[in-house]
């Protein structure tokens, strides 16, 4: 009957798990950030989870005498999510006097650093031996890792404690807690490298759009030589120290690495494990990834309308937040339930919002007959309230003032989204159960089911476009905002767009049309249909607004979003012309 429901046999009805035990499975996701005040800022908090918190608060998050057990205060902003903080394994090299030791990139156990970056692993591998282990044991499991290197320092060495954790990974994190490496503030690499050369290509006449292309390959090489490529290096060798461990165990050796400070056996001091079956039996083998993250808008500099930093400038691998979101969905395979806690804690794309809520959305149907139908001894009255309340949870929308709690916002949205005589239609089947004469009794159970999902979809999109409006801090054009609150207006400006405008259309008209009300054999493919219908409406939408900008000229939809343009292309040479932000194309004055 699907994950969300669970049958009563003695009545052949449904009872729908109630939506404040939704997430009872996994209430919070839990990240451990390596990092240090250089490498981290609030920013990767703010953009990723939506919370705004002091600089202060985060630098002291990842000094030497900040408590990994204590978790990042986010002062109430995001309950879904708790993360935990510590240094990472690099610290500067300095010597007692101040001057520049050895300690920091090789394996003098000697000096200070060494013995800093050590101890801090030894408390690392604590917390996560005591956050991984079996669920009757932890009430607070450890769900991914994201190692912090700052990519504004070129000459920063790999030290010896971060090769040996990298060498030894699958011993000290457990295979199914993903590690991901983030090459933090970025945006400060690519303006380095800009500085370093943009200045001297325009003053021989280059076009800043042909620069920006160039650029874009510079950097991309820039950061290869100087960084991607020594990391890059570390990762193919992920647990290749336990590998090596095991061929001299196995040959009668033993152990001969040493590698802990004093000489003790690092086996016996971090108890390490010896990387699962899958490092030793030759399994998959662990894979670390690495995304490129930074800046939230402020330091971003004219590219011709690109972007100084994210996927558009480097690729899909070294991409921006987004990426990250993206990457360590990828890596939580192991738990449905952590996988949802996630999308539900992030604040970050509006879109894996969505694709969890059609998952959601396709628990409510059956297809155990070949085809999707309404989820049998259920009604929709009770399916629809059911599914917006655990939909509004996967968003995690900023509601301090419950807007989203008003009874009468669900007919709202459904009215916004369905046309007049279809409107009677929802109205009657939100307000009688199946076995009362009504309209909705007189549908086939094709048309019954099409509705559903057309109503399931309206919902989402509604969320997914408020979702847009709550997060600012996604406008490069502005920089990093505080994350906004939902507000009564800012709820009927959605619900106004979507009655104006044109993509209720195309969501409505994408369900009725699809083939799987005749033809269906898994749950997944309700999901997909009713995540594409979100999708190809959210981007009619916006191509619907960009087609209306070209032909009317600037197009001005709130005061708040002008932005200041730069009329500095008015003596540009090239033969390129530009295009903005806002979309809109410009023809260089010659």
């Amino acid at each position: 009957m699907g994950e969300e429901t669970t049958a009563r046999d003695t009545t052949n009805s449904v009872e729908l798990t109630p939506p404040s035990e939704f997430l009872a499975p996994c209430p919070k996701f839990r990240v451990l950030v390596l990092g240090n005040p250089e490498s981290t800022k609030q920013e990767l908090f703010s953009r990723v989870f939506g919370v705004d918190l002091e600089k202060k608060l985060v630098s002291d998050a990842f000094s030497a005498a900040h408590d990994i057990n204590t978790p990042l205060d986010l002062q109430g902003q995001n309950k879904r999510v708790e993360i935990f903080t510590s240094p990472n394994f690099f610290f500067s090299p300095l010597d007692e006097t101040g001057g520049t030791g050895g300690g920091g990139g090789g394996a003098d156990q000697g000096d200070p650093s060494y013995i800093l970056a050590y101890a801090t692993l030894r408390i690392v591998t604590d917390f996560i031996k005591s956050h991984t282990s079996s669920a009757d044991t932890t009430d607070a499991p450890l769900h991914a890792i994201w190692y912090c290197v700052s990519s504004a320092d070129l000459d920063r060495p790999i030290s010896a404690v971060e090769q040996y954790f990298f060498h030894h990974l699958s011993g000290i994190v457990p295979q199914h807690i993903p590690v991901l490496l983030l090459f933090t503030k970025y945006d400060e690499f690519v303006s380095q490298v800009q500085m370093d050369w943009i200045k001297s290509a325009q003053e021989k006449g280059m076009s800043k759009v042909a620069v920006a292309h160039i650029l874009r390959d510079l950097v991309n090489k820039k950061f290869e030589d100087t960084i991607g490529k020594k990391w890059g290096q570390l990762l193919k060798e992920v647990d290749s120290g336990i590998v090596l461990e095991k061929a001299r165990r196995d040959s009668g050796f033993g152990y001969s690495f040493g590698f802990g400070y004093g000489g003790s056996d690092r086996k016996d001091v971090l108890h390490l494990s010896n990387g699962g079956d899958e490092t030793e039996g030759g399994g998959r083998k662990r894979e670390v990834v690495r995304v490129l993250v930074g800046g939230g808008g402020e330091s971003e500099q004219d590219w011709g309308g690109e972007p100084a930093w994210g996927e558009e400038l480097a690729g899909v691998e070294e991409g921006g937040y987004g990426e990250l979101v993206k990457r360590t969905l990828e890596g939580l395979k192991e738990s449905k339930e952590v996988r949802r806690a996630f999308a539900a804690a992030q604040r970050c794309s509006a879109g894996v919002s969505s694709e969890f809520a059609a998952e959601l959305a396709s628990t409510y149907f059956d297809v155990d007959t070949g085809h999707a139908r309404k989820l049998h001894g259920v009604d929709v009255r009770d399916i629809m309230p059911d599914f917006y309340a655990k939909a509004v949870q996967l968003f995690n929308l900023r509601d301090v003032s419950c807007v989203l709690e008003d009874p009468t916002l669900l007919v709202r949205i459904l009215e916004a989204t369905f046309g007049v005589h279809q409107r009677i239609l929802v109205d009657d089947s939100l307000s009688h159960s199946s076995t009362e004469p009504s309209i909705f009794l007189g549908l086939s159970p094709h048309e019954r089911a099409v509705l559903l999902a057309q109503g399931m979809a309206a919902v989402i999109l509604f969320l997914h476009k408020l979702a847009d409006v709550q997060w600012p801090h996604r406008d490069n054009s502005r920089g990093v905002l505080p994350p906004a609150t939902v507000t009564a207006r800012d709820v009927q400006r959605v619900i106004d767009e979507i009655e104006r405008g044109t993509e209720k259309r195309e969501l409505l008209e994408e369900i009725e049309s699809s083939p799987i009300f005749t033809s269906c054999r898994m749950r997944k493919e309700v999901a997909d249909l009713i995540h594409r219908a979100v999708e190809k409406a959210d981007k009619g939408a916006a191509s619907h607004f960009t087609r209306e900008a070209r032909g009317k000229g600037t197009v001005m939809v709130d005061d708040s979003d002008l932005q200041e343009i730069s009329l500095s292309f008015v003596n540009d040479k090239g033969p390129d012309d530009m295009v903005l932000p806002n979309g809109l194309r410009i023809l260089p004055l010659n």
